[in-house]
């Protein structure tokens, strides 16, 4: 059993243990006099520049308009330094303003808004941007605009909107799980018999229905399966299924697979926006028994494409098809914990449809759409190294063969990133247009989470109460955490700035030392967990500046995740493998650069900040940049 926590000697982290790095003075020039006609620019969510740097040198990239292109021509900046924490949410508004969080306001992937109720948190994805951004400052110079959901970017209001654009989605219409469809019955019907397909053992059909939530969704759908036998051996062995409307037989085959193939189940209903939209799931046929004694099928998640105009979402549709959805961590969880669910191999898989889905809508929007700037996503190495970054034997998760089938798993993530950057870079004629990849932050391994507000109640700065069954913070607390990844913004519930305040602005001083106190002597098997903590006089040497920062800032060491739970344990083993969010001065946290095209002087720099981005891909347009401040509103 491993030993728990334990208190050492007390020590005050201040400003003066971590620097902001300071942006290259001046910038990157774009290069020549020649303005790109369109730019693409390219975000890699989770790309480290250690990793890729050690996959370039082995050659392991074998796309040759990939990663690689851009050494052969064009800027590469080795190191990418991305603002403080290292998060998602909080380096995609960086990017876009140019600046750092004390001026966008995104200053966590997820932060307390001061004036609200102290228990209150908001997502910095949905929260608005409190500065210009890169979409903002070309419309407002008439240039136009698309985004494949761009964080920040997700069309919900004027200043969150592209010219056109898609939206991420989260929520699926139906979640997945493990069928087993029964009542195989003979085909009777000739409708039902597929017209065109033959099988030398009566066809037998069964029905999957799935339970539906969502506006505008009917309460079910359902599908027919004809199980089919293709050798003509004279033996009864089913071996394919064939996939059917159950409503509309006369639609034909929608689908088929064999065992151990993958295949979409898919059907159309009306959108808000006046047209049909296309609702599908990607699913496994695990098991096909010879005689259907035993049939399992993974059935994947429904989603569908979210995005605006009309006109654009329905050309999404027509060359790409619906949202595919990401890996299912769960299952593959399941599966590697003794259950049934997906294996290494079946992730993968989803994992690549995912990105390749990705690479298809930029192509589509390449070709079918009119633009100056287009701002691309690749979600799918944070993905995987969120689960897969396992390295330390401190890890949940680690043995010796699992270390190396994950890092197998990670690098084919970035192999896929790479094949899909060439994919787009294919799309574009690089003698009139530019392409900029970046990736917002590195990642690093976990082994640990530590509940801050745990800590702090310990510390008598927080109360527990049970609310829908589990602990959460009560309103009366002096102070709330409010966590994300490697870093805790940390709230003191002040009289005349929260609702529910009870402290004083006298006493907000002594409860930020006590809680910097508390979290200063915190130590998980003798390692100390915190690396660095800002209050609000020193806030400014990390760049969050920012009301919506907390009065106390915490950033874990590497290894050590944040977590606000109440009520238990004050750490556990981390269930992820990777995580970020610490601070951006780690090697391995350290983000890609890269541009080629028009207008693009090839070059090398060992270090850049990624909030130079935005005025380099200004620059290649020939427009001003952001101008970091709010834009005037609309009359």
């Amino acid at each position: 059993m491993r030993s728990r926590l334990r208190f050492g000697l007390f020590l005050v982290v201040t400003a003066a243990s971590c620097r902001l790095v300071n942006p290259v003075a001046g910038g990157i020039p774009a290069g020549g006099a020649a303005t790109a006609r369109r730019i693409v620019l390219l975000s890699c969510d989770g790309l480290a520049a250690p990793r890729h740097q050690a996959l370039l040198a082995r050659g392991a990239y074998t796309d040759p308009d990939g990663f690689s292109a851009f050494v052969r021509g064009g800027l590469v900046v080795e190191r990418a330094l991305p603002v403080d924490p290292t998060l998602t949410a909080v380096s995609h508004a960086a990017v876009a303003c140019g600046t750092t969080p004390s001026q966008t306001g995104i200053v966590s992937n997820r932060f307390h808004l001061p004036g609200t109720p102290i228990t209150e948190g908001v997502s910095g994805f949905d929260q608005t941007i409190e500065a210009e951004t890169l979409w903002e400052s070309f419309r407002r110079q008439g240039k136009r605009v698309g985004s494949l959901t761009y964080p920040g970017c997700d069309g919900t209001s004027e200043r969150r909107r592209a010219d056109f654009g898609m939206t991420y989605v989260n929520r699926p219409f139906a979640a997945a799980e493990t069928i087993s469809p029964v009542d195989w019955a003979i085909v009777t019907s000739p409708g039902r018999a597929s017209p065109g397909v033959v099988s030398f053992a009566p066809p037998r059909r069964a029905t999957v229905v799935v339970a539906l939530r969502g506006e505008a969704l009917p309460a079910s759908v359902s599908f027919a399966l004809t199980a089919v036998d293709r050798r003509d051996d004279g033996i009864v062995a089913y071996d394919q299924l064939l996939v059917d409307d159950d409503d509309d037989p006369g639609n034909g085959v929608l689908a088929r697979a064999a065992e151990g193939e993958w295949f979409p189940l898919q059907f159309q209903v009306a959108h808000a926006d006046g047209g049909l939209r296309t609702v599908g799931a990607w699913c496994l046929l695990r098991r096909l028994g010879a005689d259907l004694g035993l049939v399992r099928i993974y059935r994947g998640a429904f989603f569908a494409i979210e995005a605006y105009p009309r006109s654009f979402r329905e050309l999404l549709e027509r060359q790409v098809g619906f949202w595919p959805g990401p890996p299912d961590d769960r299952a593959l969880e399941r599966e590697m914990s003794g259950e049934e669910g997906l294996t290494v191999s079946d992730y993968l898989a989803q994992m690549r449809r995912f990105s390749e889905f990705f690479a298809a809508c930029s192509k589509a929007a390449i070709s079918g759409e009119s633009f100056d700037l287009l701002l691309s996503y690749e979600p799918v190495i944070d993905e995987v190294e969120h689960t897969f970054l396992i390295a330390d034997p401190r890890q949940l998760a680690y043995t010796e063969q699992l270390t190396a089938t994950a890092a197998s798993a990670v690098d084919e993530a970035y192999r896929m990133v790479d094949r899909a950057t060439g994919e787009v870079a294919r799309a574009l004629d690089l003698s009139r247009d530019a392409l900029v990849v970046i990736s917002d932050h590195g990642m690093t391994p976990v082994w640990e989470l530590v509940h801050v507000n745990e800590v702090l109640r310990r510390a008598g700065l927080a109360q527990a109460v049970e609310r829908e069954g589990r602990m959460q913070v009560a309103e009366s607390s002096q102070m709330i955490a409010v966590a994300s990844g490697g870093c805790a913004h940390l709230y003191v519930n002040l009289i005349g700035r929260e609702p529910t305040g009870v402290v004083s602005l006298a006493m907000r001083d002594e409860v930020v030392q006590r809680a910097a106190t508390a979290l200063a002597r915190l130590e998980v098997d003798g390692e100390p967990v915190v690396e660095a903590m800002f209050d609000r006089k020193h806030l400014r040497d990390v760049g969050l500046d920012h009301p919506n920062s907390g009065d106390l800032v915490v950033f874990v060491r590497p290894g050590f995740g944040t977590t606000g739970a109440i009520g238990g344990a004050v750490s556990e083993p981390s269930p992820a493998a990777g995580q970020h969010g610490h601070l951006a001065r780690h090697k391995e946290l350290a983000a890609i650069w890269l541009a080629r095209g028009a207008g693009v002087e090839r070059r090398e720099r060992h270090e850049a900040s990624l909030i130079e981005v935005a005025g380099f891909v200004s620059r290649l347009a020939a427009v001003d940049p952001p101008s970091g401040h709010l834009p005037a509103p609309k009359h």
